[in-house]
């Protein structure tokens, strides 16, 4: 046989490579062999018939936080590989157990230093430990656990050092999760590459109006050959309720939120924003992530002393949407990607917004595709994915257009999910070739990628 499965009859659409109408693509050992308008079903040993579906290359979140449930959520929203930002070494462990098949590339967090400044011996230590870890990279949570400005730009300068992937969520002792933290983000990277991450997260209104401090942000990071970006579509954001021995929530993000919404912030506004549903407690219920009610949500989090994750309806609608859309003077998208922030998160939604995105034709759909797996692809450094060429990986992403929603999920020719259902387990780890023992550990398949070779660092040779 030639083919292992034949997927037939669905509108296909791949932009890297032109191709656009309805396709039959035949798969053999997790790879595209053929694609074309007909091709023999006798030479199949399965047929999966994805008639009135539209087709896309795999969804390529390029950053969520892939623990606990949250593989069981992605790959219901069409993920297919994902860029964990920060916590990758406890993500592999819990692949055989919580994983569905999908491939998964990762961070792990260092810091926060929010007193002195560590030696760059030390922090090549935290690096070296990230990657036999098997992170590709390291993860500076400034906005939630900031470190100071000298402390910070040390992190990103040790791991451009190491060839090592490097993600900031903005903020610092001085500046914290908004518009100026961003600002400083550029100042602090220098000529060092770094990805800074989910950027609508900053343009929040805090300082400016929202829509002024999107033009401001977006002006700041446009030309920087140096920097990679994502944003995400979902208005509410992601932190934790966890309380400190001072009264205060741990997380400078939270705290920014109650003052936000008017709240003062500290215990006593935070156990009242639960109370109002504005701060939304998470719970894990069958197997998934969810809100849970003002009521519930407030059981949890006395339940647990107040170590309970939430979020805030925060992000404004039109920096939001500006972050996906703006581009600069020769037409090219400011922001690379769109990614969720989310996994865990009830906010897996760059299908769904996405999507609406095109329906109301401020995206066509070559772009979504560009920006949600076409370029995710060229920033974890995987040539053979992000589009549906022979020689690609057969990661698919199925479509119902009138739902505006992802229905099947596969990865490497094998259906991970389809219309709601998980069939997939495991995963594969992307990693660098330090990290190999730790997917071993795990028991699970892996990749070696090189972060020389992703958008971060050959950005500035384009």
């Amino acid at each position: 046989m030639k083919y292992d499965v034949l997927f037939v009859g669905a509108s296909v659409v791949d932009p890297k490579n032109k191709v656009k109408g309805r396709y039959d693509i035949g798969v053999a050992k997790g790879k595209v062999v053929e694609i074309a308008p007909e091709l023999d079903g006798t030479q199949a040993r399965e047929i999966i018939d994805l008639a009135g579906y539209t087709v896309m290359p795999g969804v390529i979140d390029t950053h969520v936080h892939a623990g606990g449930t949250a593989p069981r959520q992605m790959a219901k929203a069409g993920v297919c590989t994902c860029l964990d930002m920060g916590d990758m070494p406890n993500v592999i462990k819990q692949l055989p157990s919580r994983g569905v098949g999908m491939n998964v590339a990762g961070l792990k967090t260092i810091g926060p230093y929010p007193d002195a400044t560590p030696s760059q011996e030390e922090l090549a230590e935290e690096v070296e430990k990230a990657l036999v870890g098997g992170a590709i990279g390291i993860k500076i949570v400034g906005g939630h656990r900031p470190s100071t400005p000298e402390a910070t730009a040390a992190m990103i300068e040790a791991a451009n050092k190491a060839g090592a992937y490097v993600a900031f969520h903005c903020g610092t002792t001085r500046y914290g999760s908004n518009l100026d933290g961003l600002l400083e983000a550029v100042e602090l990277a220098g000529d060092n590459c770094l990805h800074i991450a989910h950027v609508n997260s900053y343009l929040r209104g805090m300082i400016k109006d929202p829509v002024e401090e999107c033009l401001i942000g977006l002006n700041a990071i446009q030309g920087k050959k140096n920097l990679v970006s994502e944003s995400y579509l979902a208005i509410v954001n992601g932190t934790g309720a966890k309380i400190g021995p001072d009264g205060l929530p741990q997380s400078h993000v939270t705290r920014n939120c109650l003052k936000m919404g008017g709240y003062t912030p500290d215990k006593a506004g935070l156990e009242q924003a639960i109370r109002d549903g504005y701060c939304m407690i998470k719970e894990e219920q069958g197997g998934e992530t969810v809100f849970v009610s003002p009521e519930r949500g407030l059981k949890v989090w006395n339940e647990r002393n107040t170590d309970a994750a939430c979020s805030f309806p925060v992000n404004q609608p039109m920096s939001t949407v500006l972050c996906a859309l703006k581009k600069d003077e020769q037409g090219k998208f400011i922001v690379d990607a769109i990614g969720t922030d989310g996994g865990s998160t009830p906010r897996n939604v760059a299908v769904e917004h996405g999507l609406s995105l095109v329906r109301y034709k401020a995206l066509t759909m070559d772009e979504f595709v560009l920006k949600t797996s076409t370029v995710g692809a060229i920033m974890l450094g995987m040539p053979d994915k992000g589009h549906l060429g022979v020689g690609a990986d057969a990661d698919i992403t199925v479509l119902d257009m009138e739902k505006g929603l992802a229905v099947m999920t596969i990865v490497a020719g094998k259906v991970i999910m389809a219309h709601g259902v998980i069939y997939g387990k495991g995963g594969t780890v992307v990693c660098t070739a330090k990290g190999t023992g730790a997917a071993e550990a795990a028991g699970q398949p892996w990749r070696v990628v090189d972060p020389r070779e992703m958008l971060l660092y050959t950005k500035r040779l384009a």
